[in-house]
């Protein structure tokens, strides 16, 4: 008889393990075995072992906890891991464990944007498709799966509040399934096992007619860096593009986009503020990197300490 997989699954808290409690509204109160449970299917594909680390709306999650998440998986002799959380977070905690991990077995994060107690709740349907996708996955890959997709987390993005197809990737999903069959489109990212704590990086965001007045007094706040969310393809007011060359003169500076899909302009427009005009102001390009994951990648390579981090942060927008 052939032995089944084992799989790890840590639970954070999120919607998927939110029920109605004694005040208004749900809240976290679903334990990683919970969760299982509440998937009979599960049982015909793998043993599991669950361990709640916190239960917790993943606006609170951090990065300490994604790194001692990351490190009990490396320690683990289970075959894959699985990681259940918020939704709103996702994005982020998962493009963290892609650059952290160091692990040679596939860790999926999943979630749901329904809570049990709601009518087509997703919470057990994406359970099913994370084990399912962590058991296909090539060894040392991060993944994020949702709604019948398996996405990379260096493109996903949760864009909508509410819908099920709230999670997407500008170059589509990794994978899909289908009748319990993960279907690839392109291969899995593996992680990077990238070194180090994580620095100070603020990150900014372009408005119209703003007086820039935050650029003053970040170099006194103790940041590190900044990544500044630009106008489309990497623009900025001409008031901004002076205090940005200001601060780069003090900190790494990184250009990324506010635009919610492309990659930042390089060689384009010559005006003022504009791309060519930022980068020769020591501005450096998050090529296809959205801001949020630019300012942890940043904060990733600075933590390091590493005299390179340019030509690192460089070379890996350049891949997305």
């Amino acid at each position: 008889m052939n032995k089944m997989p084992v799989i790890q699954v840590y639970a954070l808290g999120g919607t998927i393990a939110m029920t109605p409690g004694d005040t208004s509204g749900v809240t976290p109160t679903l334990s990683a075995t919970d969760l299982i449970r509440a998937v009979p299917d599960l049982q015909d594909l793998a043993e599991f072992r669950t361990d709640t680390l916190v239960q917790k709306g993943s606006a609170n999650l951090t990065f300490d906890l994604i790194a001692d998440l990351c490190a009990r998986a490396e320690a683990s002799d289970a075959d894959a891991f699985i990681v259940t959380q918020g939704t709103d977070s996702m994005e982020e905690t998962s493009f963290i464990a892609s650059l952290i991990y160091k692990g040679k077995k596939p860790l999926v994060f999943t979630g749901a944007m329904r809570s049990p107690n709601q009518a087509g709740a997703d919470g057990p349907a994406n359970l099913l498709d994370a084990v399912r996708v962590a058991l296909a996955t090539p060894e040392g890959c991060v993944s994020l799966v949702m709604n019948g997709e398996a996405h990379d987390p260096w493109h996903v993005a949760k864009e909508h509040t509410s819908t099920l197809q709230a999670f997407t990737s500008e170059p589509g999903p990794v994978g899909t399934l289908s009748e319990g069959t993960v279907y690839w489109r392109r291969q899995a990212r593996e992680a990077l096992g990238l070194q180090g704590r994580p620095a100070a990086v603020a990150l900014l965001s372009a408005v119209l007619d703003d007086d820039g007045r935050l650029f003053d007094s970040l170099a006194g706040l103790g940041y590190d860096g900044v990544v500044i969310e630009a106008y489309g393809a990497g623009h900025l007011s001409e008031l901004w593009a002076a205090k940005a060359e200001a601060l780069a003169a003090k900190m790494p500076v990184v250009l990324a986009s506010r635009a919610r899909g492309g990659r930042v302009f390089e060689n384009t427009y010559g005006y003022k503020g504009a791309e060519i005009d930022l980068i020769a102001r020591g501005l450096v390009p998050a090529g296809g990197l959205r801001g949020r994951k630019a300012r942890i990648l940043l904060s990733l390579l600075l933590g390091d300490g590493a005299a390179n981090w340019k030509q690192v942060f460089t070379t890996l927008a350049k891949s997305v």
